[in-house]
């Protein structure tokens, strides 16, 4: 998943026209593989990703957004597999946070892969 997010990160902070839409956009996203002891934050200031922090899944961790599914949901999110929406509304996420969070995540996904 490591590799999957530092991709997505290099995307994301590379894309000129994703950086015009985030620009001020500060949070912290988790995201939980319900399948496995596995998580990752991102943390974004000014609308980069600033840093993919790893982080065990059975702790006691908050963030302003978090994001829950099984790894291979979760690796298609980000890689451009899987459309965000849909896995949602088929319950196949679970999606915690501010919609205007969500609203821009799905922005990226939307410039990225078209989805």
């Amino acid at each position: 998943m490591l590799d999957v997010l530092e991709k997505f990160q290099a995307d994301v902070n590379t894309n000129a026209h994703i950086q015009r839409i985030l620009k001020g956009w500060n949070t912290d996203v988790l995201l939980e593989e319900s399948d496995s002891d596995d998580s990752y934050r991102l943390l974004i200031s000014d609308g980069k990703i600033e840093q993919i922090v790893y982080c065990a899944t059975n702790s006691d961790h908050e963030a302003p957004m978090k994001i829950v599914g099984d790894a291979a949901i979760m690796r298609g999110l980000f890689d451009g597999k899987v459309n965000g929406i849909r896995a949602n509304n088929e319950g196949l996420i679970a999606i915690y946070g501010a919609m205007g969070d969500q609203v821009k995540l799905d922005a990226i996904a939307l410039i990225l892969w078209g989805i």
